[in-house]
């Protein structure tokens, strides 16, 4: 069972832990400093818990590995070696616990309902942008989202963890190879295998019909 975390504090009242990098504050917690954790959980707790949102679709779930991402950040601080790429040592973590939490879940189950998607995001080059003026904008963007969250998850896993990574979180080719411990080129047909799958898994969809019916017909860009 996961420990509990310390309590986050409130931002009234600064410390010396709010003026360190989050490489210093990684040294900090692998010297057993419960300040440094709690100000990267204060930095990153949002991050993290979107993130785990969108591979879970489960407010719950995305709690739980949220804490225990914070926990395994804090028990494997030691042996942190600081070059100032903390972010791409936290989306290593987090992707790997998210997905190692996924994996188990697949093999107990390969169906889970879709959950309508309570936090508000932007749009991405995956994700349709509502037109403005339209009344039905708010229902038609849910419905786009759920569609590539929906089709997201029928790729394999090591295909959907590259395309997080990159349309979601923007990070950058060299960032998503360090991040997965693969080659550029690697990284390169993770990316392209990936969006023809999803492409393809789209098109299935009724938001997919609709929005190839749209570009065969308006003569938008391809």
């Amino acid at each position: 069972m996961t420990p509990p975390l310390p309590h986050r504090r409130t931002r009234a009242r600064r410390g010396p832990a709010d003026r360190c990098t989050d490489d210093e504050l990684m040294v900090r917690c692998g010297r057993g400093h419960t300040a440094a954790l709690v100000e990267l959980m204060d930095r990153y707790t949002g991050a993290a818990h979107r993130y785990a949102w969108r591979i879970f679709r489960d407010h719950h779930q995305a709690e739980d590995v949220t804490q225990e991402f914070f926990v395994k950040l804090f028990r494997n601080a030691a042996r942190y070696q600081p070059r100032g790429h903390f972010t791409t040592y936290f989306y290593r973590v987090l992707a790997n616990l998210c997905f190692d939490h996924l994996r188990k879940r697949k093999r107990r189950r390969k169906v889970q309902a879709v959950q309508l998607d309570p936090i508000e995001a932007e749009g991405t080059e995956l994700e349709a942008l509502a037109r403005p003026g339209d009344p039905d904008a708010r229902i038609r963007a849910r419905e786009a989202k759920d569609a590539v969250h929906g089709a997201l998850g029928s790729l394999p896993l090591h295909v959907r963890e590259a395309l997080e990574l990159r349309e979601f979180e923007g990070l950058r080719y060299r960032e998503i190879a360090e991040v997965m411990d693969v080659s550029l080129n690697e990284v390169k047909v993770l990316l392209h295998r990936g969006r023809k799958l999803l492409a393809r898994a789209l098109a299935r969809t009724t938001v997919g019909k609709e929005i190839r019916g749209e570009s065969h017909g308006g003569g938008g860009e391809a």
